[in-house]
């Protein structure tokens, strides 16, 4: 089977990271799925953007948690887009799954629950993934260890994946700990060894975050299972050129 290409916040190479229009671009550009961010409102509604601060990604200021969804539907989310975005908009978990639920298009969604207290957050993501039948179509991704046991809790069924960043040792042992399916490497961490020692392991590898064509190269050769990246146009492209080859 292929390796799996998934847009990292969308298509944020070349679009409004975790807008919908980068969501329809990587569509566009034949990803099998999209990588998203999922935090809550100050009404505890499902808000996809990465930062907890609003401040580098759009138009606002302060805190995602301190605003309630009306007030962050106020504010652009093209802030270095120079207008040419200018209907972007922080859009809501709900509203991706409305968009996509009828296609086959695979969704992460990643916990922003690490820094930032989020109660309730697993609960109310795995509510809206069964609303929607999305089961087998999501992994729920984190660096919240301990979020990922309470999503197992919630629905063992539910597919996640151990996101970490920087060397990890054996980090099949921790995945196992936390019952987690999948392993989601950083780029400069992936080998050859951590790919095959996983697999012996029963775990899929995906990884992350691979942008330039040499980072895509080295990862679809060493044999991950999926890539998450900014350009899924440019991992597409060189996918099929590497399976031509083969």
């Amino acid at each position: 089977m292929l390796p799996l290409i998934y847009a990292h916040r969308g298509a944020s190479g070349l679009f409004p990271e975790n807008t919908m229009e980068a969501f329809h671009a990587a569509v566009r550009r034949r990803a099998d799925g999209i990588e998203l961010d999922v935090q809550l409102s100050s009404d505890n509604k499902l808000v996809v953007i990465h930062d907890h601060q609003l401040d580098r990604t759009t138009t606002g200021s302060g805190l995602v948690r301190s605003h309630t969804l009306q007030e962050l539907r106020q504010y652009r989310a093209d802030k270095d887009s120079h207008s040419r975005f200018s209907k972007a908009r922080i859009p809501t978990l709900r509203e991706v799954f409305q968009a996509f639920s009828e296609t086959p298009l695979r969704i992460i969604i990643e916990l922003k629950n690490f820094l930032v207290s989020q109660p309730h957050l697993e609960d109310l993501v795995i509510e809206q993934i069964r609303r929607f039948q999305l089961t087998e179509r999501t992994i729920i991704s984190s660096f919240n260890f301990d979020s990922l046991l309470r999503i197992k809790e919630l629905d063992p069924l539910q597919t996640t994946g151990l996101l970490y960043v920087g060397p990890l040792a054996n980090p099949w042992e921790v995945a196992s700990r936390y019952r987690a399916d999948q392993l989601h490497v950083p780029h400069d961490q992936l080998t050859a060894s951590v790919i095959k020692q996983s697999h012996q392991h029963g775990l899929t590898v995906l990884g992350w975050n691979l942008n330039s064509s040499r980072e895509l190269q080295g990862a679809l050769k060493l044999g991950v299972d999926g890539a998450i990246t900014n350009y899924p146009g440019r991992a597409k492209k060189i996918l099929r050129s590497l399976n031509r080859f083969e």
